[in-house]
């Protein structure tokens, strides 16, 4: 997170902004895969059933490119905000394709709207 503040407090002239957006984009990948790729604190019902891991995917459940939109635009007050939104979440392949359909939708309404149950693996509750 402390480098993404720094990104977005430099601002220098000699940064292209697509650089500036990509390194963004892959440190939010970075922090929702702190403790691995599918060991997300949260995980859906399907993923906590499947045993194949070619049937999992990292989802990020506020979507990186409304993030990064959101962090370019946002004033230095705010950005801490934004970045606690920064929450991956395991979800199998296809609860992955039913989900694109709501990329409309911003976070765990998502969810809500596909109809995933998700659950919190820390505190065995069901998140949505």
């Amino acid at each position: 997170m402390t480098l993404i503040k720094m990104l977005l407090a430099a601002k220098a002239p000699g940064v292209l902004p697509e650089h500036t957006r990509e390194l963004i984009d892959t440190l939010l990948w970075k922090i929702t895969e702190a403790d691995g790729k599918y060991n997300t604190r949260y995980k859906t019902g399907g993923a906590l059933e499947c045993d194949d891991k070619s049937q999992l995917w990292h989802e990020h459940v506020y979507q990186k490119s409304k993030m990064i939109e959101a962090l370019l635009n946002a004033r230095s007050e705010a950005v801490d905000a934004i970045l606690s939104d920064a929450t991956g979440c395991t979800v199998t392949v296809d609860e992955h394709m039913c989900l694109s359909k709501f990329d409309g939708e911003y976070g765990w309404e998502r969810y809500r709207r596909a109809g995933l149950e998700v659950f919190d693996t820390v505190t065995r509750e069901r998140k949505v």
